[in-house]
């Protein structure tokens, strides 16, 4: 459920713009052919993928809507040249809210799509500001699956951490600051019908639950919002994320996710190691996380 692709489209945005290291890291090399590849190797039957991090941030407004319209129409061929392998969750051209209420009427009449996929903000418009509040009713309306990702904050802090790579800290903090804006918006009970997947566990939001629930957040009842929500496991969720999702969401809204194709096979494999051996899940618990849960999501 947390793995990605660079359709070509995508890639000359890269190239027209100059971009060579979003968020202090590279760009992968995709193609489908070594994705699926990869995913035989690795024992992945079936993949969801979605534009990531820097999404659509870097384009001219002018030329946004055109510019998901395109990537979102390639990766839909994608999924019909491999309909029992990959899933496509569309971009919207966040921030322009008429433009995103068109793509999600086109995609999910015209486009092989299985959801969509948002960043944790748009050119600093974060997800929960009630601007998009239209974006989750057209979201809404449709019962859309919905998965979250990080991208480098909208203000980044001068001389601090200048050369590291940017996922390796902001992007878990990035997401504990979404989801928390999500959470104080109420977006979560006033679209009920949305089926958010939010990414590496919940970064930085799920081991803060505790202090989050204290003093002034005890009204914001974030273990009651987690159970609306469903978390994927790719990242480190060992030992601190997954023992606390089991205990507040339950095994029923976990995903299993790799990030492909930044880490290397061989991490990816590793990754789902040490879920093949720790000892806080069993055998049928694994099965629903790696595959009956997403199965469900997905309505495959």
């Amino acid at each position: 459920m947390h793995s990605h692709y660079f359709p070509d489209k995508y890639y000359n945005l890269l190239k027209k713009y100059n971009i060579t290291h979003p968020d202090n890291v590279y760009v992968p090399q995709w193609t489908i052919e070594d994705h699926l590849s990869k995913m035989e190797k690795a024992n992945i039957i079936y993949t969801a993928l979605s534009i990531t991090s820097p999404f659509f941030n870097f384009v001219d407004p002018s030329e946004i809507a055109q510019a998901v319209r395109e990537c979102n129409e390639e990766g839909s061929q994608l999924a019909e040249e491999n309909p029992e392998k990959i899933g496509i969750l569309a971009s919207l051209p966040l921030p322009n809210v008429q433009a995103s209420i068109d793509e999600i009427e086109y995609c999910s009449k015209h486009l092989n799509i299985k959801g969509f996929a948002l960043p944790t903000h748009a050119s600093g418009i974060y997800m929960g500001n009630p601007d998009l509040d239209p974006v989750m009713k057209a979201l809404d309306d449709i019962g859309a699956v919905v998965t979250l990702h990080p991208t480098s904050p909208a203000i980044v802090i001068e001389n601090v951490n200048e050369t590291l790579p940017i996922p390796l800290f902001e992007f878990y903090v990035d997401t504990a600051r979404a989801i928390l804006n999500m959470v104080y918006r109420k977006i979560f009970d006033r679209f009920p019908n949305i089926c958010f997947v939010m990414p590496h566990g919940g970064g930085c939001f799920t081991t803060m639950v505790e202090r989050l629930s204290s003093g002034a957040g005890a009204e914001l009842d974030i273990k009651g919002n987690m159970k609306k929500m469903y978390f994927d496991l790719a990242g480190s969720p060992l030992p601190l994320h997954l023992p606390m999702l089991l205990e507040i969401v339950g095994v029923e809204k976990l995903v299993y996710g790799v990030d492909f194709p930044y880490p290397s096979l061989e991490a990816g494999i590793a990754h789902g190691n040490k879920l093949d051996s720790c000892d806080l899940l069993t055998e049928e618990q694994r099965k629903m996380i790696y595959v009956e849960n997403a199965k469900k999501l997905l309505s495959l």
